[in-house]
């Protein structure tokens, strides 16, 4: 849990992160950060309105969300692109019923992608799975693939959909930036009522740096979908 700050401190966080470069982007996660316990109340109003509808997980892993969106939902798809982790998350699921494990990365366009994940996953295959990314500029990845995985055009999936979306979360490591600007382009965004994205500027080349922060400004100004890109 977040340290709680006071609105003087959080003010100053938002201000700062305005800062160019390494810096500005220290104190964007600060202000993150400082939002940990509303973020998270947020959530669960969400998935509380979301009892008996469709909720997705992008980046699911290994089903932490995955489940606690399966005890109110009427039907989760959960999207997981890595192997290994895709097995993980089918065993953690092996019960809910009401839940299609999708092993594919959620995307712009189909296609298939290669697939790069931390130095450290051998030596601890759980945590290194929270950094696998299509992203080969992020930071805190190997710049040698290890697969080439499934992308689905996530647009088109939800089109496809005879439901709406009450809950869709998204952690996919960096794809994030393309994958948002592309959804909010497209009427299907309409049919989503709340987003909850975790957003990795620290980890990102500077050009979607620029392209995130725009991002935040957009969805500041939205009603429907709400998004909330402060999930850590």
């Amino acid at each position: 849990m977040a340290q709680s700050v006071s609105p003087g401190t959080r003010a100053y966080y938002a201000l700062m992160s305005n800062l160019p470069g390494r810096r500005g982007l220290r104190y964007l996660r600060k202000l993150s950060r400082s939002r940990h316990d509303e973020v998270q109340a947020a959530f669960e109003a969400a998935l509380e309105a979301a009892r008996g509808k469709t909720c997705i997980d992008l980046g699911a892993n290994v089903g932490v969300f995955s489940q606690r969106m399966a005890q109110v939902a009427a039907k989760v798809y959960a999207f997981e692109p890595d192997p290994w982790t895709a097995a993980q998350l089918r065993e953690t699921l092996r019960d809910c019923n009401n839940i299609e494990v999708i092993e594919a990365a959620a995307g712009i366009a189909p296609g298939r992608m290669p697939l790069y994940r931390s130095e450290k996953f051998d030596s601890d295959p759980r945590k290194g799975s929270l950094s696998s990314t299509l992203l080969a500029a992020k930071s805190n990845v190997s710049d040698t693939p290890v697969a080439e995985v499934e992308v689905r055009d996530f647009p088109a999936f939800l089109r496809d959909l005879d439901s709406d979306i009450a809950l869709l979360k998204i952690d996919i490591e960096g794809g994030e930036v393309a994958l948002l600007e592309a959804l909010l382009d497209d009427p299907v965004a309409q049919r989503i009522d709340f987003i909850f994205v975790e957003t990795h500027e620290t980890k990102l080349p500077p050009d979607l740096v620029a392209r995130s922060r725009a991002l935040r400004k957009r969805v500041s100004r939205m009603a429907r979908p709400r998004v909330d890109m402060d999930w850590v």
